[in-house]
Protein backbone atom coordinates (compact mmCIF):
# COMPACT_ATOMS: atom_id res chain seq x y z
CA UNK A 1 0.00 0.00 0.00
CA UNK A 2 1.11 3.52 -0.94
CA UNK A 3 2.15 5.46 1.88
CA UNK A 4 -0.29 8.33 0.98
CA UNK A 5 -2.91 5.85 1.03
CA UNK A 6 -1.55 3.81 4.37
CA UNK A 7 -2.06 7.57 5.93
CA UNK A 8 -5.90 8.03 4.71
CA UNK A 9 -6.68 4.93 5.97
CA UNK A 10 -5.57 5.41 9.85
CA UNK A 11 -7.28 9.25 9.80
CA UNK A 12 -10.39 6.83 8.44
CA UNK A 13 -9.76 4.71 11.74
CA UNK A 14 -8.75 7.63 13.85
CA UNK A 15 -10.12 11.07 12.61
CA UNK A 16 -9.69 12.46 15.82
CA UNK A 17 -6.04 12.23 16.24
CA UNK A 18 -4.06 15.21 14.25
CA UNK A 19 -1.12 13.11 13.85
CA UNK A 20 -2.43 11.34 11.20
CA UNK A 21 -3.41 14.62 9.12
CA UNK A 22 0.02 15.88 10.27
CA UNK A 23 1.97 13.18 8.59
CA UNK A 24 -0.55 13.53 5.62
CA UNK A 25 0.45 17.43 4.98
CA UNK A 26 3.85 16.22 5.43
CA UNK A 27 3.43 14.02 2.90
CA UNK A 28 1.60 15.85 0.50
CA UNK A 29 4.28 18.62 0.76
CA UNK A 30 6.47 16.03 -0.34
CA UNK A 31 4.76 15.08 -3.24
CA UNK A 32 4.76 19.13 -4.02
CA UNK A 33 0.71 19.38 -3.67
CA UNK A 34 1.15 22.73 -2.71
CA UNK A 35 -2.55 23.57 -2.56
CA UNK A 36 -3.28 20.47 -0.84
CA UNK A 37 -0.58 20.95 1.69
CA UNK A 38 -1.49 24.39 2.98
CA UNK A 39 -5.67 23.29 2.97
CA UNK A 40 -4.64 20.31 5.57
CA UNK A 41 -2.38 22.71 7.44
CA UNK A 42 -4.81 24.90 7.88
CA UNK A 43 -7.36 22.43 8.68
CA UNK A 44 -5.04 21.39 11.32
CA UNK A 45 -4.59 24.38 12.88
CA UNK A 46 -8.62 24.85 12.76
CA UNK A 47 -9.31 21.46 14.01
CA UNK A 48 -6.64 20.91 16.19
CA UNK A 49 -4.89 24.54 17.06
CA UNK A 50 -3.17 22.94 20.44
CA UNK A 51 -1.33 20.56 18.25
CA UNK A 52 1.76 22.05 18.41
CA UNK A 53 3.98 20.56 15.51
CA UNK A 54 1.77 22.02 13.07
CA UNK A 55 2.97 25.69 13.21
CA UNK A 56 6.76 25.27 12.63
CA UNK A 57 6.50 22.65 9.62
CA UNK A 58 3.51 24.43 7.88
CA UNK A 59 5.54 27.79 8.56
CA UNK A 60 8.68 26.58 7.54
CA UNK A 61 6.61 25.44 4.27
CA UNK A 62 4.98 29.15 3.72
CA UNK A 63 8.77 30.72 4.25
CA UNK A 64 9.89 28.13 1.39
CA UNK A 65 6.89 29.18 -1.36
CA UNK A 66 7.84 32.85 -0.42
CA UNK A 67 4.60 33.26 1.37
CA UNK A 68 6.35 35.27 4.57
CA UNK A 69 3.15 37.17 5.62
CA UNK A 70 1.60 33.99 6.20
CA UNK A 71 4.13 32.42 7.33
CA UNK A 72 4.72 35.40 10.45
CA UNK A 73 0.81 34.85 11.25
CA UNK A 74 1.44 30.96 11.66
CA UNK A 75 4.19 31.78 13.54
CA UNK A 76 2.76 34.30 15.76
CA UNK A 77 -0.88 31.62 16.06
CA UNK A 78 2.43 28.87 17.24
CA UNK A 79 3.99 30.80 19.41
CA UNK A 80 0.53 31.70 21.35
CA UNK A 81 -0.48 28.34 21.15
CA UNK A 82 2.68 26.70 22.59
CA UNK A 83 2.67 29.41 25.34
CA UNK A 84 -0.88 28.16 26.10
CA UNK A 85 0.22 24.40 26.02
CA UNK A 86 3.38 25.36 28.66
CA UNK A 87 5.28 23.41 25.35
CA UNK A 88 8.81 25.40 25.96
CA UNK A 89 10.97 23.67 23.65
CA UNK A 90 8.64 24.29 20.75
CA UNK A 91 8.17 27.79 21.93
CA UNK A 92 11.78 28.30 21.64
CA UNK A 93 12.21 26.67 17.99
CA UNK A 94 9.02 29.01 17.26
CA UNK A 95 10.99 32.07 18.10
CA UNK A 96 14.51 30.85 16.93
CA UNK A 97 12.26 30.92 13.34
CA UNK A 98 11.17 34.00 13.87
CA UNK A 99 13.96 36.03 14.54
CA UNK A 100 16.24 33.89 11.77
CA UNK A 101 13.27 35.34 9.42
CA UNK A 102 11.92 38.34 10.41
Amino acid sequence: MERKEFIKNEIKEEPNNPFNYYLLALELKKEGDLRGAIDLFTTLIKQFPIYIPTYYSFADYLLEIEEDDKAKQIIELGIEQATIAGQKKALHELKQMWELNF
